[in-house]
């Protein structure tokens, strides 16, 4: 499993830097799927209207029908909210919770993320990262 969060499913709708690196490096892994919070599904298009680009709200859709996305459930808020780092934030947290539990259950490859803080805290989670085209 890859587990993208909002900052990396942005660059599959937004032309950014990394974009190109983004899609090759998912395309070199067709085997595994793609997962998800469904808190993506507010944040997605909300970073989009948030960076003028409400073009990109079309897309929206069929890059979530790409994605198996996980309910915040009773387990996934329990284990956000007993996060100790204080730099976490509630959503990173809730993004990090999700991937931690599904990890759980099936090997995750990657935790995708472009947010530094995302990635310092899987890191101190031991959760493995990935940012094609940063790292």
């Amino acid at each position: 499993m890859i587990y993208l969060d909002t900052s990396a499913l942005v660059k599959l709708i937004r032309r950014e830097q990394e974009s190109m690196d983004l899609a090759d490096w998912l395309d070199e892994r067709t085997e595994l799927r793609w997962i998800t919070s469904v808190l993506a599904e507010v944040e997605l298009p909300r970073a989009l209207i948030r960076a003028g680009q409400l073009d990109g709200l079309a897309a929206v859709p069929s890059v979530l029908a790409r994605l198996d996305r996980f309910e915040i459930d009773p387990v996934v808020r329990s284990t956000a909210a007993a996060y100790q780092e204080p730099a976490l934030r509630s959503l990173d947290a809730i993004h990090l919770a999700t991937a931690s539990i599904a990890a759980s259950v099936a090997a995750l490859a990657a935790f995708v993320t472009y947010d530094i803080r995302q990635t310092e805290s899987a890191d101190a989670l031991g959760i493995a990262t990935a940012s094609p085209g940063l790292n």
